[in-house]
């Protein structure tokens, strides 16, 4: 079944707020896709503020660098691909200046290829897929207890 995800940076301060809740988040973006256009300017703006750019060169360069020894890896018309054949796995990352986006299929395999990357650059990336309300941080970010 193919899988689509829209992941964005989440500001680190709101991300430490929400941790625990992120159904707040995820509600937050899905209310987006169902506004009417008046209300949508409102959210998205909401969402502008919740969230930080996403250094598209960055990414890009860490993906080519991670992966630049791997022949099921392509880099190719904007499109971040890996395409595994045992287990079958595939997915596809568009980077934009205000989110990711990705398209999988298969296992699970190619995309947390690309999630172990992200990773590494933030804790505060955010997937969500609107469409089957699956939603969650790629990294979970650890809660500090004040004592």
């Amino acid at each position: 079944m193919m899988r689509k995800y829209d992941i964005y940076l989440i500001n680190e301060e709101v991300a430490q707020h929400y941790f625990g809740q992120e159904s707040k988040l995820f509600h937050l973006f899905l209310d987006e896709t169902r506004a009417l256009e008046d209300t949508k300017d409102i959210i998205k703006k909401q969402i502008e503020y919740i969230s930080s750019p996403i250094s598209v060169i960055e990414l890009q360069q860490r993906l080519l660098q991670s992966f630049k020894h791997r022949t099921d890896y392509f880099f190719f018309d904007h499109a971040h691909r890996i395409h595994l054949t045992e287990p079958y796995s595939k997915a596809q990352l568009f980077i934009f200046p205000n989110y990711i986006h990705m398209v999988s299929d298969g296992s699970f395999e190619a995309e947390t290829m690309f999630f172990e990357v992200m990773r590494k650059i933030s804790p505060s990336f955010f997937a969500l897929d609107v469409s089957t309300y699956r939603y969650g941080w790629l990294n979970p970010i650890k809660q500090v207890k004040l004592v």
